[in-house]
């Protein structure tokens, strides 16, 4: 007689995986618990969000980037890793200057929160976003933060990081293009 039963160990390794998979999908769309207030980051626009600058004011458009390459990196204000590689997305903005725009979009904190990161850090050089409707994460598939993508010049991706990241590995990347 044939047998149909699995083996312990494939149950197991099936539980796990739908485990890992629901987790992945409540970080990318859950975990946000902000009220209204501050700058937003809507799905739209060519190259995927946009939303304004919380500094100035200003409407910030990913498209109005396109002809050069884009590093979006995603931070929350509490993140242990996030904090400490601040001062190195700054360095990124300024060493890329003239070949890529750095734009750093924080969110799963409420904006004031971000403006406080943004001064702590003595971030100034990388366009600044707050994303607390988290539209970033879900637009481009980052299940936590820190986490970064580079774009092309037409905004295609070209190459993700997820968890902290070489900027140097970042900024030849974008050279490449």
């Amino acid at each position: 007689m044939i047998s149909f039963r699995r083996p312990p160990v494939l149950i197991a390794a099936g539980v796990l995986c739908l485990a890992l998979v629901l987790a992945g999908v409540v970080l990318a769309l859950g975990g946000n618990d902000d009220d209204a207030g501050g700058a937003t980051v809507a799905a739209g626009g060519d190259l995927g969000i946009d939303g304004t600058d919380p500094i100035s004011g200003q409407p910030v458009a990913l498209a109005d980037f396109r002809g050069g390459p884009v590093v979006l990196v995603v931070w929350a204000s509490w993140c242990e890793v996030c904090n400490a590689e601040a001062p190195a997305i700054e360095r990124l903005a300024e060493d890329g200057r003239d070949d890529l725009a750095v734009i750093a979009i924080g969110g799963r904190a409420k904006a004031p929160e971000g403006r406080k990161f943004a001064a702590r850090h003595r971030l100034v050089t990388p366009t600044l976003l707050f994303d607390e409707p988290m539209a970033a994460w879900e637009a481009y598939r980052i299940p936590a933060q820190p986490g970064a993508v580079l774009l092309d010049r037409d905004g295609r991706e070209r190459q993700r990081w997820l968890g902290a990241f070489d900027t140097a590995e970042a900024l030849a990347a974008a050279r490449a293009l």
